[in-house]
């Protein structure tokens, strides 16, 4: 009994932990996209139309609010415009952000849900420019060893890069596969880095993706 005891309570301590680890996982919700983003404002006189990536995940307080953090990465090459006023033959913008976002399910029962969602970031900037030149690597063949060749790249010339804070806000709608827990979704966010001096980041990044 005096050994019997203290198992039962430690059994009984292990299925407790073990369901609420069940219902924590449960609450958890990961998605992951790639897609095109368009640069507005006075900086969308200056970029092509580029693209992005977007990794996020956070907690389903209910079936209609959920509170996720969010990296975000977008990236433009300059025009020939901005191209020709920097006197470079080459040169990209890219700017990464991590955002604290709140999420609201317009319909989360239905086999199409739509959502809204915005919040703060922190958002770090980056302007490259960049010019052709060659280099030295090592190609190795099965049959014929290896030996140095020469390729192209594009070298950096000069780069500015700076860290503000900012905001997004969007919406976008998920579907339901069959009766699982994975959707497809598409999204849109209206982004803003805000500077010190000229005019404010703007940009509109459009994603397709996989949510759980």
């Amino acid at each position: 009994m005096r050994f019997r005891t203290p198992f039962l309570a430690l059994c009984i301590s292990v299925l407790l932990a073990g369901t609420s680890v069940a219902q924590i996982a449960g609450h958890l919700n990961f998605s992951g996209g790639a897609g095109f983003g368009m640069p507005t404002g006075h900086d969308g006189r200056n970029l092509n139309t580029g693209w992005n990536l977007d990794f996020r995940g956070g907690y389903n307080f209910s079936r209609h609010l959920a509170v996720d953090l969010d990296y975000s990465y977008n990236r433009w090459n300059l025009n020939s415009s901005a191209l020709a006023a920097y006197g470079q033959p080459g040169g990209y913008t890219d700017i990464w952000s991590f955002s604290l976002l709140p999420v609201y399910h317009l319909f989360p029962r239905k086999k199409v849900d739509f959502y809204v969602l915005g919040g703060p970031g922190l958002y770090h900037s980056n302007l490259s420019l960049t010019q052709p030149t060659t280099a030295t690597s090592l190609f190795c063949d099965p049959f014929l060893g290896c030996f140095p060749e020469t390729i192209g790249v594009n070298q950096v010339v000069a780069s500015f890069t700076t860290y503000k804070g900012g905001v997004s806000a969007g919406g976008g709608v998920e579907y339901r596969l069959g009766n699982s827990h994975l959707k497809v979704f598409s999204e849109a966010r209206y982004s803003r880095m805000f500077t010190t001096q000229g005019s404010d980041l703007e940009y509109v990044p459009v994603t397709f993706g996989l949510r759980w």
